[in-house]
């Protein structure tokens, strides 16, 4: 994987994970068969503090298809699904560092959340992201991360 930037992934919110996988496997094999031909990226615990998440990825060299299933009740994302049902949570962008990535875009006078650059040590240790702030992307989430590559059914550091 290049270590440039690029439009890395649209991820779903969805109830059940398993069936979004099935689902999407079956479209996918008709309309980019290419990004079925590798292992899917699952994590079945995945998060930061109390926000415990499902991940799947399909790989692909292009935009990937993700998906997280919230698994903490009482939790921000698994409210939204509640209040909104399933649908497209945010788009990603990646680039060889997020910290440089995000001061690229203070200097064009661009912020990003409260919360900053999050972490998930123990399952990414590699992976740092964050979103822009959602007052200036017109409607769409937008989440900054550093480049990864998908092995072996797991994320890592891209190549």
């Amino acid at each position: 994987m290049s270590q440039e930037k690029r439009f890395a992934h649209v991820c779903m919110v969805v109830r059940d994970i398993d069936l979004a996988v099935e689902h999407y496997r079956k479209i996918l094999s008709v309309v980019d068969p290419k990004q079925i031909e590798e292992e899917i990226v699952y994590y079945d615990d995945f998060g930061v503090g109390e926000e415990r998440l499902a991940f799947a990825t399909f790989p692909s060299t292009g935009c990937e298809i993700q998906f997280m299933q919230p698994k903490t009740p009482g939790t921000a994302l698994y409210r939204r699904l509640e209040k909104l049902g399933e649908h497209v949570h945010h788009i990603c962008f990646t680039a060889p560092d997020v910290h440089d990535l995000v001061k690229q875009l203070e200097g064009a006078g661009i912020g990003i959340v409260e919360e900053g650059i999050s972490h998930d040590e123990e399952n990414i240790p590699f992976q740092y992201w964050t979103f822009i702030d959602p007052s200036i992307t017109h409607g769409v989430l937008i989440e900054l991360a550093n480049n990864y590559s998908s092995v072996g059914g797991k994320w890592a550091p891209a190549e």
